[in-house]
């Protein structure tokens, strides 16, 4: 039996079906949310670390070759970006009103100074992107089946369909949470470390379980003029499963010594990590979100 694998991670197109295929298979999972960025405060005064990123949802059909054209385009969700929308875009393989769409995370709020908690953007669901956090206001889960971000909290899990939610940093500027765990969808990044008295660290990112992989664990800030360490990457999944959350970067309270940057969210769908905090100088900045697949799978 002939098998024919096609596998798109980036753009638009269209497909086209073998005129020997009797079965299509199409993987879809879209994009995850970034992180938000850490922020900077002054003296004493306690900062939160960035929110992570929502992981992304995934979502699989199975077509007869007949119902479907010679041709079918596909759409891959982009990756959320602090350069851009912090939202993942979403996943699709259409053939006329036989649509499979896989929706994107949402976005981890930024780091802000005094009392305010950051938030963990939205888990997709089936049927809807995760929402973007706002301030100290977590991320809506994605409808049907997606999990809230953390406000101030761990990460929402989905221990179902969707992506989980991010990660948020607890306002008194304490280590970073952890991004929530998934099943079949993508882990959510973790929030990055605030600002206190001492150095913290970011969480670790949300477990893509489907594929057995951990999200990193985020990095521990140092003091003595040392730099803090960046959140690693949460892991690659193997093909046709979603990504692993990123880690949550470290705080500093070293005058000339930058927070530390979240992990980017593995490939693909995990959510972004929260950049960490730091006093007087430059704040860390929240990891990119994984980019998303459509895999289409012809027997």
């Amino acid at each position: 039996m002939s098998i024919k694998v096609d596998i798109y991670t980036s753009g638009s197109g269209n497909w086209t079906k073998p005129t020997w295929a009797k079965l299509i298979r199409v993987i879809c999972v879209g994009g995850g949310g970034a992180g938000g960025n850490g922020s900077v405060a002054s003296g004493t005064s306690a900062a939160s670390g960035g929110g992570g990123g929502g992981g992304a949802g995934r979502i699989e059909r199975w077509f007869d070759a007949a119902d479907l054209s010679g041709t079918e385009s596909y759409s891959v969700g982009s990756a959320g970006s602090n350069a851009g929308g912090r939202q993942g875009g979403n996943s699709t393989f259409s053939s006329g009103s036989k649509i499979v769409t896989a929706y994107g995370g949402g976005g981890g709020s930024d780091g802000a100074t005094g009392t305010v908690a950051s938030a963990g953007g939205g888990g997709a669901g089936l049927s809807g992107a995760g929402g973007n956090a706002s301030g100290a206001t977590a991320g809506t889960a994605g409808a049907n089946g997606g999990a809230n971000g953390g406000a101030g909290s761990a990460g929402g899990t989905q221990s179902n369909l969707g992506g989980s939610g991010g990660g948020g940093s607890p306002a008194a500027g304490s280590a970073g949470n952890p991004g929530g765990a998934s099943i079949f969808g993508a882990g959510g990044g973790a929030a990055g470390a605030g600002k206190a008295a001492s150095v913290t660290a970011g969480g670790a990112g949300g477990q893509s379980r489907m594929a057995q992989l951990d999200g990193a664990a985020g990095g521990l800030g140092t003091s003595g003029g040392q730099p803090p360490v960046a959140g690693f990457a949460g892991g690659r999944a193997p093909l046709g499963f979603a990504g692993a959350g990123g880690g949550g970067g470290g705080s500093t309270v070293t005058t000339t010594v930058n927070g530390a940057a979240g992990g980017n969210g593995g490939f693909p769908g995990g959510g972004g990590g929260g950049g960490g905090s730091c006093l007087d100088a430059t704040a860390g900045l929240g990891g990119d979100g994984g980019g998303g697949v459509v895999i289409v799978i012809s027997q």
